[in-house]
């Protein structure tokens, strides 16, 4: 199998400069957004709150622009390092990426969901109650199925693909090739704590771990590093920022659409996607990938 490391040494001064810039900028800005009034109303069902959607898509670019200034204008490297990481070496498909993707987030969030009713972890509300007030009529379930559901699949992720590229940008096309030196496993180790304590203050706000705040942080870092493996190896064999834009965009698209309206009382910790639940599907999905990928 080849090595994925683009660079041979490890970018001590690169990398400190982008977490310092990133997080100083990025926590700033998520204590605003939860200073301010419902800034989760759109992620949890409610009509969304237009001010705090556009923060919290600034807030999703501040990596990525970190990124930028650092790579091309610091650093004077060429753009296309930063859009395509990974080994030269490797040229898989990317439209296999996209295609894998698009069968596998959404078949590892069902499934995580589908553990957590089997486990007592969550009740599906199948009159969709939430969604059914959001609309102002009543939904059937095989509308949800047959239209909305396969809709989140393919349009999702285009709709979230331009948030999505500005954190994609630092994480897996700035920070990922400049961790790797250190060794695969500690690189994925280490991106998944970091961008999992990226969010710590929008978690003590109530996201994904509502009314569990210090266990929520750490949960959300175990969460990234199971997920983010997934993405990690899809993005290097492919050598595609896009693609884990593409990924992010669409694990948003399952994580934060019908499955929270079907499973309203899931258990924050244990249930879910980012629950335990979801952290034991998606580093199957993990294992599977990395296997997968060196094989080839």
């Amino acid at each position: 199998m080849a090595d994925n490391t683009p660079d041979e040494r490890f970018d001590r001064a690169g990398v400190l400069l982008f977490l310092a810039a990133t997080f100083v900028l990025s926590w700033a800005a998520q204590i605003t957004l939860v200073r301010m009034a419902d800034p989760f109303n759109h992620i949890v069902g409610n009509a969304p709150d237009t001010l705090s959607t556009a923060v919290l898509v600034g807030i999703m670019w501040i990596p990525g622009l970190c990124a930028l200034t650092i790579h091309c204008l610091v650093q004077r490297r060429p753009l296309r390092r930063l859009l395509r990481p990974g080994n030269e070496t490797n040229q898989g498909k990317q439209w296999k990426g996209f295609g894998a993707a698009m069968l596998i987030i959404p078949l590892v969030t069902a499934t995580a969901y589908g553990l957590t009713w089997a486990l007592g972890l969550g009740q599906p509300d199948w009159n969709f109650t939430g969604l059914a007030a959001l609309q102002g009529a009543p939904v059937h379930v095989s509308d949800v199925f047959l239209v909305m559901l396969p809709s989140s699949i393919v349009l999702g992720p285009l709709f979230n693909i331009p948030a999505a590229l500005g954190e994609e940008l630092g994480w897996r096309g700035f920070l990922l090739p400049r961790l790797m030196p250190l060794g695969k496993a500690r690189a994925y180790l280490l991106l998944g704590a970091i961008w999992g304590l990226w969010h710590a203050p929008l978690i003590v706000a109530g996201l994904n771990y509502p009314g569990h705040p210090v266990a929520g942080i750490f949960m959300m870092m175990i969460a990234c590093t199971a997920f983010g493996t997934f993405f990690n190896e899809l993005t290097l064999s492919c050598r595609s920022v896009l693609l884990a834009a593409w990924m992010h965009g669409a694990l948003n698209a399952q994580g934060y659409g019908i499955w929270h309206w079907m499973f309203p009382d899931v258990h924050p910790l244990l249930g879910g996607d980012t629950g335990l639940t979801g952290m034991l599907m998606w580093t199957i999905a993990a294992l599977l990938a990395v296997r997968i990928v060196r094989a080839r």
